[in-house]
């Protein structure tokens, strides 16, 4: 009997838990759950395309992309052996001053005042070969199998092998000068090549196209490396030329006669007053400093001074 009652009340809960969850069922709206579940299909479907479609672009603009990257990457890492097959240097030395420079063979350069050097970063094999406008002393480095050459303009070209030389080029002189001082060089002119021995000048004169060969002494015409002036025979107007480049000044010389006066003289540490006076005392001369002209961009002139031989 006992039995039978606690099996009825084990029907009577079982009984009451299927209603109770047909209750909490019949609250659920599985429409707006259907509706849900729809809604966040289309969601992931639609994520699913555009990423396809980002995919896919990528992959077309990739292509492109790597070509332009590798052509860039080319032209970069060709880039510098290019520059450096047609880098050229150039080196100015300023007016009143003497700059020295080391070339990219350990050659040694000497630039006059007012003079101009072009040459290359690196040289090629075979040959060396530098560009001079104004005034450089060379102490060319050893090589014979890489000759040295120094260009003035389309009218010399001096060629060395190891050896010290002088050339002066300025545009204002007569005359393009050589001057070898130790080894040996030559000297190309119009298609002659002249051999010069230690101590020898070859002087082309620009007017009547010819070479004169004479022997000079070397520190008169190399002197000015040092900051010296040496002059042996000059003339006034060959004097006046060097202190114009010396102290970058203008002299102007204003002849009273004819008469030609010869100077000797060597000048280091002197003032340019200091030089005019002494050229005083060598020749009836008179000088004098003219004032100072502004430019319309408040920099001045070059000092002029006036020189009159009487």
């Amino acid at each position: 009997m006992g039995n039978d009652i606690e099996k009825i009340k084990e029907h009577l809960r079982t009984v009451k838990a299927i209603d109770d969850d047909i209750r909490e069922y019949a609250l659920y709206d599985v429409g707006a759950a259907y509706r849900k579940v729809e809604k966040r299909k289309k969601q992931v479907e639609r994520r699913r395309l555009v990423t396809t479609f980002l995919y896919r672009a990528a992959a077309v603009l990739l292509i492109p992309l790597l070509m332009s990257t590798a052509v860039l990457s080319y032209l970069y890492v060709r880039q510098p052996a290019q520059n450096e097959a047609v880098t050229y240097f150039t080196v100015s030395s300023a007016p009143g001053t003497v700059t020295q420079l080391c070339l990219p063979d350990s050659s040694g350069v000497w630039l006059n005042a007012g003079s101009t050097l072009r040459y290359p970063s690196s040289f090629s094999a075979g040959e060396r070969e530098v560009h001079l406008s104004g005034e450089g002393y060379f102490e060319v480095k050893s090589d014979l199998s890489n000759p040295f050459y120094v260009s003035v303009g389309e009218t010399m070209r001096v060629k060395a092998y190891g050896t010290k030389f002088n050339v002066s080029s300025y545009n204002d002189d007569a005359a393009i000068e050589t001057v070898l001082e130790s080894g040996s060089v030559d000297v190309q002119i119009n298609r002659q090549s002249i051999r010069l021995s230690p101590s020898e000048q070859a002087s082309f004169d620009k007017e009547n196209k010819k070479v004169a060969i004479t022997r000079v002494r070397i520190d008169e015409k190399t002197s000015w490396r040092e900051g010296r002036l040496i002059f042996r025979n000059a003339t006034l107007e060959e004097v006046i030329k060097s202190l114009s480049r010396r102290y970058n000044v203008d002299i102007v010389l204003h002849r009273g006669t004819k008469k030609n006066y010869k100077f000797r003289a060597s000048f280091s540490n002197e003032t340019i007053t200091q030089v005019l006076n002494y050229l005083k005392l060598a020749a009836p001369i008179e000088w004098s400093i003219a004032e100072n002209q502004q430019r319309t961009d408040s920099t001045y002139d070059v000092q002029r001074i006036n020189l009159w031989l009487k």
